[in-house]
């Protein structure tokens, strides 16, 4: 008897079943397609962009991180091809996975060996795709050139990077926020072993160009005091220069760093709305050094999300499924901070406090209205909840109900108006936590009245109804 139970506990260890974070593959929908509906639905009759990114963190996390094989804030092109055979960096990405929107507030960093390279395609570096680690939680990669294996994981508003130097050479890591305008800021604390920074975000769709009103924040402490310093603009290298500031010209800038030893563990805490907030924000969920409790945190995220649903069906289906899954869970995003503070919506300027919820952006409502949203009712109720009375505060801030907020804006180039079905059916759904009574004024708001204003209308304040696609 004894033999049969060793038997059958030995088989339960040996043949247990996967868990549902185990089949997530990040990397599917980021290589150009052949199937039948993208070759019909697609520019051009061909899907030569992805658009998607493995994203690393938590579910909805403010910022996740992704290898970089594009360095580019560009409207359609992702900071990712799967195809691509040479990694940039680790970049910080507030991309929307799916759509052909573009990049905003991010930053990138590289870790290299030997000479200072700042150009991005000259100091990118090959990989082997086979010792290649990615998951919702964790990635890791070996750069063959720069000689470097590096490691990331996340939280919602912060990270924690491990680089690995397997030469004696110079070491140096790199840090580029990836301004679409040539408008990044850096600044180097040596006393500090920190980097500070922002990215001013910009809009496209309506408004194409016009600033945002709002930046991407970021701290970077390393565990390592520098062996030198300095900055950069294009391929200008600066040695002993702590700022750089782009004026708007398209220019590329960043600092870097140089580093004594093999390894080099690097935080970073990222904000919409100050220095302050993302150094609050890093101290907050990212207080030490600890690469595997942070790990363990993410991945703990990710399987209280995705465990919610079990599904019965051959591996290949539990991959496409949990894949989806973890896909429908990246946008709507956080754009809270760990205290609540928010910038004001559209042309709000003043920063507001989320108080009892967080408060999100970057909704894709064209599409995610009629299934993902939904999803969220059934499985996320409080995410969902803070979701709605998000738009009701955008709402508040802006005068009208937005048709598809993004980069903390309106935006009108879809027809309808898809917030208005989603707020109702979590009302419907029973979501609690909305202020129903605002957000009917506003839905009224937008179904009856005219917005009398061409410019304001024209930027998707208003009745989307008969706008132009």
């Amino acid at each position: 008897m004894r033999y049969i139970l060793f038997f059958l506990c030995f088989s339960q260890i040996c043949f247990a079943q996967k868990k549902p974070l185990q089949y997530v593959n990040p990397f599917i929908g980021s290589a150009p397609s052949s199937t039948e509906s993208a070759q019909k639905h697609s520019e051009a009759g061909s899907e030569l962009k992805g658009q998607i990114v493995p994203a690393i963190g938590v579910p909805q996390g403010m910022t996740t991180w992704t290898p970089q094989t594009r360095a580019t804030e560009l409207k359609c092109i992702p900071p990712f091809y799967y195809n691509d055979t040479k990694i940039q960096g680790f970049r910080g990405t507030h991309w929307m996975n799916g759509s052909c929107v573009q990049d905003y507030g991010s930053l990138t960093i590289m870790p290299l060996s030997g000479k200072l390279k700042v150009n991005p395609t000259e100091r990118a570096s090959s990989f082997n795709r086979k010792q290649e680690i990615a998951g919702p939680s964790y990635y890791s990669v070996t750069l063959t050139e720069a000689k470097v294996k590096a490691e990331m994981t996340a939280t919602c508003r912060a990270s924690i990077l491990k680089f690995g130097f397997q030469t004696n050479k110079d070491n140096f890591i790199l840090i580029e926020p990836n301004s679409d305008e040539g408008e990044g800021f850096v600044e180097i604390h040596p006393e500090k072993k920190e980097i500070v920074g922002y990215n001013p975000v910009h809009r496209i769709y309506q408004g194409s160009g016009k600033p945002a009103g709002f930046s991407g924040y970021f701290v970077i402490q390393f565990d390592k005091a520098f062996e030198a310093s300095g900055t950069w603009q294009n391929n200008d290298i600066k040695w002993n220069s702590l700022t750089s500031k782009g004026d708007g010209k398209k220019q590329s800038l960043g600092a870097f760093v140089k580093f004594a030893g093999n390894m080099v563990k690097v935080r970073v805490g990222t904000s919409f709305s100050s220095l302050e907030g993302a150094r609050k924000n890093l101290e907050t969920e990212i207080p030490d050094w600890n690469f595997d409790k942070v790990k363990a945190q993410s991945e703990m995220a990710w399987k209280k999300a995705l465990g919610k649903i079990k599904v019965q069906g051959s591996e290949d289906d539990k991959v496409l499924f949990y894949s989806a899954l973890y896909h429908s869970k990246l946008t709507p995003r956080v754009f809270s901070d760990a205290d609540g503070t928010y910038p004001g919506f559209a042309d709000d300027e003043n920063f507001y406090k989320a108080k009892g919820f967080s408060y999100y952006e970057d909704y894709n409502l064209w599409d995610t209205y009629r299934a993902v949203h939904p999803l969220h009712n059934l499985l996320e109720p409080k995410i969902s909840s803070d979701m709605m009375e998000s738009l009701v505060k955008k709402a508040e801030q802006g005068g009208w109900m937005p048709i598809f907020p993004c980069w903390n804006q309106y935006t009108a180039a879809m027809i309808g108006d898809h917030a208005i079905a989603a707020i109702g059916d979590a009302y419907i759904k029973g979501i609690k936590g909305i202020d129903i009574h605002k957000a009917y004024q506003y839905m009224q708001k937008n179904a009856f009245e005219v917005n009398s204003d061409p410019k304001s209308y024209e930027e998707g304040k208003g009745e989307g109804h008969w706008r132009p696609i």
